[in-house]
């Protein structure tokens, strides 16, 4: 078992992996805007029944976009986060090299 004192990091694998989280938030913000047209509903008639189930699903979809929204900037943040933390070790390792 290894030592839990040591640490070990592969600073390019942190990197690649901050890259991926950004391309993936990036993903699903295109994703979101592509697919926001389909997800629009409109009343199919002018009773206040379709009328009803059209808004309803509208806030639905506007909550369920506020809630993607908050979860892709938490990605970018994850992945910003990491990225100051692996620099800030690469920093320190640098002051120690020999």
């Amino acid at each position: 078992m290894a030592n839990p004192n040591d640490f070990a990091m592969q600073p390019l694998e942190v990197a690649d992996a901050t890259k991926q989280l950004d391309e993936l938030a990036d993903r699903f913000d295109k994703l979101m805007q592509t697919e926001a047209p389909n997800l629009t509903v409109t009343a199919s008639g002018r009773d206040e029944v379709s009328q009803q189930v059209a808004s309803t699903l509208n806030e639905v979809h506007a909550a369920f976009t506020r809630s993607s929204d908050q979860g892709v900037n938490e990605v970018r943040e994850v992945a910003a986060t990491l990225r100051k933390h692996t620099d800030g070790v690469v920093a320190i390792d640098q002051d120690f090299a020999v």
